[in-house]
């Protein structure tokens, strides 16, 4: 092909087509055939699967080290009246015929039956609660399998405080609902939408919320109307601040609720069901949606998801009571409904009717190919059988009844248990270990890591209290990991050779040193320069960034906004106010003169506000007000931040906060709390570093100029 010609390519995911053209745009033939076609290929899968594997194999085998842990401490006691103790449970689950069989009897004790353990401890929760509240000498066998329960589900991590304030759980929305009631005035201004925080109507909605004969739609039903007062000046924004209420109400009792909603964001219709989910599925659903949400909305989300978690952890512990005595309390009332449940298929005239409802249970229970059916499920299938004879039969409609509450049969492990933060299973294990140190005293041994026996007193309280931080990773170094597994998965920096536990941790491991191979390890690099660190996206110089592009985007009556203008809004506008809404905007076009009728802006992506805003040069103005104008103190603000975005451990976060001499140790407790989160996508060096043929790099050419981020970056040298 002598003549000019053209290559046109269309690039997918799995795909690339291509052709050929002359300088007429007219398809070329090469080689006699027509030079169109396309190249087919396997779409590429992200690691998000596999990495779910492996950080469930790794969950699983910390527990495994805990547990191995807690027989270390119990091997010698139990050894002493019951050698073969550890050996039978090891060998439970193999069968006889088994080839590592080793013989020995499956039960439970060497000098009693299962069914008397049993009949005396119906669920592990009886077991536990006996041993908190019964003040005699037990087996110390059955203090070990109440300790090993404990330790094996020992709950999260979201909770703050001492495990002496979770003997029983207690509700307190008043500090919630201001919370929301800020964040929503910081989101969007003209919605005006202020929850309650009348003491007395939020006794209201908390009684309702703990109930347990209520369905949770009938929850919802009830407790939306007494939220908030509605206080739009029109019918619309009424109905927009009801939109907010009701579903916000949705998601706190546990329904599907869309999140955009209650997170005040704006999304296309067509993506609306991704923004749909119950609180118990955000775990998964959060990182569809988490780039989406805006900063304030991502504080709105993580409030709703700690409220809704609050609530969760008072209905499954009622004021006043212990969490072991509430689930054999919940094993009684399913013990009574099935009773109920065997009368009703009893009074059946059908047999093959009646063997069909108890299949009904025998799913619930059992499953179907190992996959549980759920509470919902159940009362689906057995419903199509409690309507039909509510009528005519009484145990039908006492059934149904209950069903319509939500409360037949409940069950003692379901996805609920996840709102159960560790302080609840640690305070039952210090209460098991006050009342049985008196006839073993080793119980009672006191926790080696001095400075934290004011949260845990024993020893074996660190089984429960201590987890290996995230920054960690693998409690393996990446030389030995390589070497072992071939694997590369690892980080962590070594003090010391021996093996890892959680009373030598720190003697053992180099926490800084490990952080900071982490986060070399997940810090992405720049869109445009390979190889360079992104800035954190709450940023003194990122978030500048962010603020100008949009201000050079943005048009006021079809007009680009002069660089003085935009200088006067920067200085007057987005730091004098956290959030920037339109309305602000145009209030300083006409208090500078330029504008005597509210001028018409256009070019943002939410007609309403800014995208971006100065968030962090505010937080800092509070904390450091007059460091935060010195620039000479700029590049550890800067890095005070970095610290802030990579380290959620607070304890590494002051160490670091040490390595600025000029900062008081007020100024350090109070930047202590900040927590920041997020990526940008460009470097420094991007930014500051290239200049133009002028001299500007792209900082300042956002700030000298209209142009937005695009039109610089084409810029010669840029």
């Amino acid at each position: 092909m002598n003549e000019p010609y053209g290559v046109g390519l269309d690039i997918g995911t799995n795909s690339v087509g291509w052709t050929v053209v002359d300088m007429n745009g007219r398809v070329r033939k090469v080689k006699g055939k027509t030079a169109l076609g396309a190249r087919l290929f396997k779409e590429g899968a992200t690691a998000e699967d596999r990495r779910g594997f492996r950080t469930t194999r790794r969950r699983l085998k910390r527990v495994k080290w805990r547990l191995r842990l807690l027989r270390e401490f119990f091997d010698q006691p139990i050894s002493k009246i019951d050698p073969n103790f550890f050996a039978r449970r090891k060998y439970s689950d193999i069968s006889p015929r088994d080839p590592n069989y080793n013989g020995l009897a499956k039960t439970l004790f060497n000098d009693r039956t299962d069914q008397e353990f049993y009949h005396d401890y119906p669920t592990i929760y009886h077991l536990r609660d006996k041993l908190m509240t019964s003040d005699r000498k037990f087996d110390i066998r059955e203090i070990y399998w109440a300790i090993h329960h404990i330790v094996k589900y020992r709950g999260n991590f979201l909770r703050t405080g001492p495990a002496s304030q979770y003997g029983s759980a207690s509700l307190h929305l008043a500090t919630s609902f201001q919370k929301l009631n800020d964040l929503f005035a910081q989101s969007e201004e003209t919605l005006n939408l202020k929850l309650v925080t009348d003491e007395a109507q939020l006794q209201q909605i908390q009684q309702i919320l703990v109930r347990t004969d209520l369905s949770r739609s009938e929850q919802q039903k009830q407790i939306w109307p007494l939220m908030a007062v509605l206080t739009g000046a029109t019918a619309a924004e009424k109905k927009r601040q009801k939109n907010v209420v009701v579903e916000l109400s949705k998601a706190l009792v546990g329904l599907k609720a869309k999140m955009n909603v209650v997170t005040l964001t704006e999304v296309d219709a067509g993506v609306v069901k991704d923004w749909t989910f119950t609180l118990e599925e955000s775990q998964d659903k959060l990182p569809e949606i988490e780039e989406q949400l805006s900063e304030v909305g991502q504080h709105i989300m993580d409030e709703v998801i700690q409220l809704y978690a609050s609530i969760n952890l008072a209905q499954l512990i009622p004021a006043g009571k212990r969490f072991s005595q509430h689930m054999v309390e919940k094993y009684k009332h399913h013990e009574k409904n099935l009773k109920l449940l065997k009368a009703y298929i009893h009074s059946q005239s059908d047999s093959k009717r009646g063997r069909e409802i108890r299949a009904t249970y025998d799913r619930y229970i059992d499953g179907v190919e190992s996959k549980p059916v759920t509470q919902e499920m159940f009362y689906k299938d057995l419903m199509k059988y409690v309507e039909a004879d509510a009528t005519s039969n009484h145990l039908a409609a006492e059934i149904k009844a209950e069903i319509d509450s939500e409360q037949f049969m409940p069950k003692l492990r379901t996805k609920q248990n996840g709102s159960i933060p560790y302080q609840v299973q640690q305070y039952e294990l210090d209460q098991i270990i006050s009342h049985q140190k008196k006839y073993y005293p080793w119980l009672g041994e006191e926790n080696p890591v001095a400075e934290r026996r004011g949260k845990f007193p024993y020893k074996l309280d660190e089984l429960v209290g201590f987890r290996v931080p995230y920054y960690v990773g693998p409690l393996i170094t990446k030389e030995d990991q390589q070497a072992t597994s071939g694997a590369g998965f690892a980080w962590m920096v070594r003090k010391a050779e021996g093996p890892i536990t959680p009373w030598n941790f720190d003697q053992k491991v180099d926490r800084i040193a490990s952080a900071t191979a982490f986060i070399q390890r997940m810090q992405t690099t720049d869109t445009y320069l390979i190889g360079e660190d992104v800035l954190p996206a709450r940023s003194l110089i990122y978030q500048r960034f962010m603020v100008l592009n949009e201000l050079n985007n943005m048009r006021v009556e079809d007009q680009q906004l002069a660089p003085r203008q935009k200088q006067r809004l920067y200085n007057q506008v987005f730091k004098q106010h956290q959030h920037v809404s339109v309305k602000n905007i145009q209030q300083n076009l006409m208090d500078a003169g330029e504008y005597r009728e509210t001028p018409k802006i256009t070019g943002l992506a939410d007609p309403k506000g800014f995208n971006s805003s100065l968030s962090t040069y505010h937080d800092f103005k509070k904390i450091l007000p007059e460091a935060i104008a010195d620039e000479h103190k700029r590049a550890d603000i800067e890095k005070i931040i970095l610290w802030s975005t990579t380290f959620e451990d607070s304890a590494i976060f002051k160490q670091k906060l040490e390595e600025v001499a000029w900062l008081t140790d007020a100024q350090r407790k109070q930047l202590s709390g900040l927590r920041y989160r997020g990526w940008g996508q460009l470097s420094h060096k991007l930014l500051t570093a290239f200049k133009d043929d002028n001299g500007r790099s792209i900082m300042d050419g956002l700030w000298e100029t209209s142009d937005n981020f695009m039109q610089l970056r084409k810029q010669p040298a840029i």
